[in-house]
């Protein structure tokens, strides 16, 4: 009997209940992901997509038993991987807006789904300079999940907890967990890409994990010519809430397995919102961080531009779920 991992709502949807036995508050929708860590005869203890604690009975679900790991990082068989995939944002939370009104939370579900669709097949890549072809010398993962899903409710464009997001890659036993994200407000021109990767400073091997993606994002960014902009620190980073000793992203601190947040480009800047526009520069960017995860799982290696954890204070503006709405099941 399986006591932790996934629920999966079939087509159809699936009764949620307050507590086990009691009667149903809503029918969420097919297509959603439940992450389960708790059961009570036929019910699943789970966090719905607004972070609270419901219960759904497993004979309505389809269950996915938490996943082994491959591994030790750096020494993991690829094959047997288990990757938590997160597009930031989502629905009322629509992240950063380009100048011409371009939406992060599309960029990073498009982003994400690449990077599902490149873990999920095998092929050949040039460490080099960073070319990824069909092959077979670096095979697929055994599972990959995103967060949101293009399959599910809205075309994936529904909102997610930050409690809901970890509990997903905890319960699905991930061996690690990247969130797809772009940036907003840069500080800084740069010489190349200001991109930035945020590890789980509690976390060990997070930080190797986000100098890896970091360094692999900035080979695939550099034949794009634009003028760049970022941030006053560049690399992998980890703030800390100076009041809890803590990982400052919620996101972060809540992972169980290295997990980091990348901010790809800044969507808020015209130059680098038209290039997200573009097919070959979202490609680029999911194969970025692919090359990442691949070196962060099979190899010990660590990326270059990784800076001490530093005290955070201010807002990173994370929209409350205050009025948080679960996707439901439309009636018949």
């Amino acid at each position: 009997m399986t006591s932790v991992g996934l629920a999966k709502i079939p087509p159809g949807g699936a009764p949620v209940f307050a507590a086990p036995g009691g009667p149903r508050e809503y029918l969420i929708h097919e297509g959603v992901l439940l992450g389960f860590d708790s059961r009570e005869g036929n019910f699943l203890e789970v966090v719905n997509t607004c972070n609270d604690v419901v219960w759904v009975r497993e004979t309505d679900v389809d269950v996915i038993p938490k996943a082994r790991s491959a591994g030790p990082a750096g020494q993991a068989n690829l094959a047997r991987a288990t990757i938590v995939v997160d597009p930031g944002h989502g629905s009322r939370d629509w992240g950063g807006v380009g100048p011409t009104g371009l939406s992060e939370k599309d960029v990073n579900l498009d982003v994400s789904v690449r990077l599902r669709d490149l873990l999920l097949s095998s092929h050949d890549v040039n460490w080099t300079t960073g070319d990824v072809v069909a092959g077979s010398t670096v095979p697929a993962v055994d599972a990959v999940f995103l967060t949101r899903d293009p399959a599910g409710p809205l075309d994936g464009d529904y909102e997610l907890g930050l409690a809901y997001r970890s509990h997903i890659a905890n319960t699905a036993g991930a061996d690690a967990f990247v969130s797809i994200h772009h940036n907003t407000v840069p500080t800084a021109d740069p010489e190349g890409p200001g991109s930035e990767v945020f590890y789980a400073w509690s976390v060990e091997d997070s930080d190797r994990l986000a100098s890896l993606i970091h360094q692999e994002l900035l080979l695939s960014f550099q034949d794009f010519d634009v003028d760049w902009k970022g941030g006053v620190i560049r690399g992998a980073r980890a703030r800390i809430d100076p009041e809890t000793d803590t990982d400052y992203y919620g996101l972060l601190r809540r992972a169980n397995m290295p997990a980091v947040i990348v901010e790809g480009a800044y969507i808020s800047e015209p130059e680098e919102e038209a290039l997200l526009r573009t097919d070959e520069f979202r490609q680029a960017y999911a194969e970025a961080v692919y090359r990442g995860i691949v070196r962060f799982l099979t190899t010990p290696e660590f990326g270059e531009d990784v800076n001490e954890p530093e005290l955070f204070t201010s807002s990173a503006g994370t929209a409350s779920t205050s009025s948080c709405v679960v996707p439901e099941q439309p009636d018949d």
